[in-house]
């Protein structure tokens, strides 16, 4: 007998959206889609782009235009993007925000800073 495997509600709440609250009346969806994960590899590897250029790609394709302005009015120090910029590839990669901060750490000691 074939085996049969029954994904259904893997994949029911595998479509609800990772969402990232930025302060109490801002609430954003984190795309994590396949096309979306695509562009925002492709911004990450993108040589031409620099680094705040990258950032505020990604949390352009990620969180949407609404978000990317309501970011940028609030003048936000750098870190704070960076704290983000890490929610956004903590929901793409599914793991905790911890484990992406852990990861992009030692990274940056490295040298080899995206």
């Amino acid at each position: 007998m074939a085996r049969f495997y029954d994904i259904s509600e893997r994949m029911k709440s595998g479509k609800e959206k990772p969402k990232i609250k930025i302060d109490e009346e801002h609430e954003y969806k984190i795309n994590t889609g396949k096309s979306a994960v695509l562009f925002i590899q492709g911004i990450s590897e993108d040589k031409k782009l620099n680094d705040v250029e990258k950032l505020e790609k990604i949390i352009l394709t990620a969180l949407g235009k609404e978000a990317l302005d309501y970011i940028n009015e609030q003048d936000l120090p750098m870190p704070m993007i960076i704290t983000i910029a890490n929610v956004i590839m903590a929901a793409i990669e599914d793991v905790e925000l911890e484990e992406v901060e852990k990861l992009s750490k030692e990274e940056a000691k490295r040298g080899g800073k995206k």
